[in-house]
């Protein structure tokens, strides 16, 4: 009788352990709701375009990437399309082959401490070949940010907590990798115009 009881206290545990495990795994997979769309947040970076835009793309992105900035003409030909409509916000996804995505990164969150994000953005992604420290300082300098203020934010990696919490979700979210947009939730990987208009018209 013992052992009956034994094995049936071992077996009640094992089910309530595959329960928690079920449990762990369906809170940890992100929620896409009906139509295909995943609930993503909009990080730490101001708005380009207007904040009250119907459209809102979320884009997860490296500064080291050659599609990414290859995508750079079809955001800016969107954003002349539908101007109001459209609100881009960016994510950082700095993949690992890239040895300075990682600091570039942490970089624009300094610019986006000073309300310079996007400005130190472009300048990034002009100079993609040369984002080592001492570069991103001087660009720093360049469009007048105060470099005291921005060199011991990024001598201190003072984002570098934010830059991985972001890392984490974009591979939560099973990303295959950079660039990916997220207009209103819908995913669209890569440099891909068309999509992102027959999307964008299907939301208007």
């Amino acid at each position: 009788m013992e052992i009956k009881e034994n094995n049936k206290f071992l077996v009640g545990m094992f089910l309530i352990m595959i329960l928690l495990i079920g449990f762990l795994i369906y809170f940890s997979i992100p929620k896409t709701n009906e139509g295909g769309r995943k609930d993503i947040g909009i990080g730490r970076a101001p708005p380009m375009g207007n904040p009250n835009a119907k459209i809102k793309i979320i884009t997860f992105s490296d500064f080291q990437c050659p599609a990414c900035k290859a995508s750079h003409p079809i955001i800016d030909k969107i954003f002349q399309d539908y101007q109001e409509e459209v609100v881009l916000y960016y994510r950082s996804f700095p993949l690992s082959m890239h040895e300075n995505s990682f600091i570039a990164a942490e970089a624009a969150e300094c610019a986006n401490e000073q309300g310079k994000f996007w400005k130190y953005h472009d300048i990034l992604f002009e100079n993609q070949n040369n984002l080592y420290k001492e570069n991103l300082k001087e660009y720093a300098a360049n469009i007048g940010l105060n470099e005291e203020q921005f060199n011991l934010c990024l001598d201190n990696e003072k984002y570098k907590e934010e830059i991985l919490s972001d890392i984490a979700e974009s591979k939560k979210l099973n990303l295959r990798g950079t660039p990916t947009f997220f207009i209103n939730g819908r995913e669209v990987f890569g440099v891909n115009e068309k999509k992102m208009r027959e999307i964008i018209e299907d939301e208007i």
